[in-house]
């Protein structure tokens, strides 16, 4: 059975962005102030994860809050603030971790699933540096699980709360591609996988992978892999 966690958060895109990382493997619920969390613990909770700075309420308060309803509910405090007396306080109340934003959204999960004691590599963990980094992080995310439907940057740039110019920035700059580069790379080794290990149509593997255009899929797979579609399909099962 996938396990609850319960986000307390008002800031709509920290919430999209863990969401994103989220949802694959848990049932996420959200909760944005006191009253709202409180609801939700009315339901099956396996972890919370807590903001300090709430609209209404501070995060400690909706703890403690907790603590008389789920005195064992496993607990992650996010803050900006980092004073030795937050700390100390939270650690007090109960946490079970306390990571200052910004944070790396792979070490959220890192953290999440050693509370819930699971067994799993999730690969280089790290904080990041500024919350920039951690929205591009967050969208590349969001792009690696989305790649079939139709991205455009607009969308990308409002779920980021920025425009399309500042977005299109601070994505190449933490990500090391442009958004168009990114997104067509995976969708092109998604397709390659396909094209190795299915017997669907070229054109079904365009469709699949979010490709509208049969011309512009070859062309983007061909500047990839320098071969077009057909040719490595044909070359790769002749390894076989």
């Amino acid at each position: 059975m996938r396990k609850t966690i319960l986000l307390v958060e008002d800031d709509v895109v920290v919430i999209d962005i863990i969401k994103v990382f989220l949802e694959g493997k848990y049932n996420v619920v959200i909760a944005s102030n006191y009253c709202s969390a409180l609801k939700q613990l009315k339901s099956r909770i396996d972890l919370a994860i807590i903001d300090y700075k709430l609209p209404d309420i501070n995060g400690l308060d909706i703890l403690k809050a907790i603590r008389k309803v789920k005195p064992a509910l496993p607990a992650i405090m996010i803050t900006a603030y980092s004073s030795e007396d937050l700390i100390i306080e939270a650690l007090r109340t109960g946490v079970a971790d306390y990571i200052k934003k910004p944070f790396s959204p792979t070490y959220l999960m890192m953290k999440i699933s050693e509370i819930l004691g699971e067994k799993e590599d999730i690969g280089h963990f790290r904080n990041v540096g500024s919350m920039d980094e951690f929205i591009a992080n967050g969208i590349a995310a969001y792009i690696e699980g989305k790649y079939m439907d139709d991205l455009i940057l607009d969308k990308l740039a409002k779920m980021a709360g920025m425009n399309k110019y500042k977005f299109s920035k601070i994505f190449r700059e933490r990500i090391g591609q442009s958004f168009p580069s990114y997104l067509n790379s995976i969708r092109v080794r998604s397709a390659a996988e396909l094209l190795r290990n299915s017997d669907l149509s070229i054109t079904e593997i365009a469709h699949f992978v979010g490709y509208k255009s049969i011309v512009h899929f070859e062309r983007v797979f061909r500047s990839r892999y320098g071969l077009s579609p057909r040719e490595y399909r044909s070359k790769e099962r002749q390894k076989k």
